[in-house]
C-alpha cells in the first residue's frame, strides 16, 4: 500500500507528518489521510511527496 510505505520512508528519515508536509507543500490532514490509505490518490500531491522524500514510485505489473 502507498500510503503505508509513505509512512515507513518519512520515519526512517526522521520527519514528523508536519515536518513532511510542509517539504511537499501539502496540507498535514491530506498526507495523514493518505498514510491511512484513505483518499483518492492526486498524483500530483502524492508525487510532490515522494519528491519530498527524495523517493520514486515503482509499478509492478503483478
Amino acid at each position: 500500500m502507498l500510503g503505508g510505505r509513505v509512512a515507513t520512508l518519512r520515519e526512517q528519515r526522521g520527519l514528523t507528518q508536519h515536518q513532511l508536509a510542509a517539504k511537499a507543500h501539502v496540507s498535514r490532514s491530506w498526507l495523514a489521510q493518505l498514510e491511512l490509505g484513505k483518499p483518492a490518490a492526486n498524483v500530483r500531491l502524492v508525487m510532490a511527496v515522494l519528491d519530498a522524500l527524495d523517493a520514486h514510485l515503482e509499478v509492478n505489473d503483478d
